[in-house]
């Protein structure tokens, strides 16, 4: 499929095209470059390079200068901030990667605040949508669940991913014929992270036994899924479940049969962006339910649920719980 705006899902296009300035996630690497000269080449589109240097690389310097410069060579506007994103997670007790997926989602907040109107444009393509899957299917967080084209995050941002129906491949055979240069992150070939791993070992294993690519099967199988979830949540909505504090109205849900209890609390918990979100955890969260058991339980990215004169609500752990909590080795799929 030819890597052109043509091409992006009618929704992300839609508000690509809508006049809203669009915050691009720049990191330099081959993913964000080519999104980078797709939107400023997109009629309509406002596209306004963002980059955050994490403080975690010595080669975060140089990247940092050559979104810099290359965004100003065409034209585009560029914001960029250095984070202290190893500070963040030992003051909170998260993992490196849970803090740098708050640090960008904070900064993007504050630059939305500069551009009235703003949405988040990410890079996430179709192999990113397959590794982010596998992740989900193997730790019991979701099933086959992956990233949506379209959706919002916790602070209220809209988030679009326009590349996620091209893969790795394509991106680079675009930048290829285009001569754009893009930098390569070294860590994404250490197979130390999980993430890594599936893609240089387990996909690649997967693609030679079925003799296809398939990132497409797994494409396919997230959009079905979406769609059920989206039915799902659109029900779940429908029963009025919360209060007008955002909270979980217990005599509602336990009136529910288990099944559709259970799935209204991982409905809930996921509204509240819990990463990792593992069955476990689910399940830890069920039985707090009732007024005889315990009314509070942790969870992952240094967050507790708590159940308190019959609503169920989810809020920072006090630092001595969130130096106990699990700390992930990846995030589905970067910012």
């Amino acid at each position: 499929m030819s890597l052109t705006p043509d091409h992006f899902d009618s929704q992300s296009a839609e508000l690509l095209r809508s006049g809203r300035p669009v915050l691009a996630g720049i990191s330099g690497g081959r993913d964000s470059m080519a999104l980078l000269s797709l939107l400023s080449g997109m009629e309509g589109c406002r596209v306004i390079a963002c980059h955050v240097h994490h403080g975690l690389r010595l080669e975060a310097d140089e990247e940092a200068q050559f979104v810099r410069e290359y965004a100003a060579s065409t034209g585009v506007p560029c914001v960029w901030r250095r984070a202290d994103v190893a500070g963040m997670a030992r003051v909170q007790g998260i993992s490196t990667e849970e803090a740098a997926r708050k640090t960008r989602q904070n900064l993007f907040l504050e630059w939305a605040a500069e551009y009235p109107g703003a949405l988040v444009a990410l890079a996430h393509h179709r192999n990113d949508q397959q590794e982010t899957a596998l992740l989900h299917l193997c730790r019991g967080a979701s099933g086959i669940h992956g990233m949506s084209p379209v959706s919002i995050w916790e602070n209220g941002l809209t988030v679009v991913r326009p590349l996620l129906n091209f893969s790795r491949k394509e991106i680079t055979a675009y930048l290829e014929e285009k001569n754009i240069p893009w930098r390569e992150d070294a860590s994404n070939q250490s197979t130390e992270y999980t993430r890594n791993a599936l893609r240089h070992h387990i996909i690649p294993h997967l693609d030679k036994i079925f003799r296809r690519d398939t990132s497409l099967s797994f494409s396919r199988a997230c959009r079905i899924e979406n769609q059920i979830r989206t039915a799902l949540a659109q029900a779940l909505e429908a029963m009025d479940l919360t209060d007008p504090q955002g909270r979980l109205y217990l005599p509602g849900v336990n009136s529910l049969p288990q099944e559709l209890k259970q799935c209204a609390v991982h409905h809930y918990l996921r509204q509240q962006s819990i990463p990792d979100l593992t069955e476990a955890a689910v399940l830890r969260v069920m039985k707090i339910l009732d007024a005889g058991g315990p009314s509070r339980t942790s969870l992952p990215g240094g967050k507790i649920a708590v159940r308190k004169e019959k609503r169920l609500f989810v809020k920072d752990a006090p630092p001595q719980i969130n130096k106990g909590e699990p700390r992930p080795a990846d995030t589905t799929g970067g910012i």
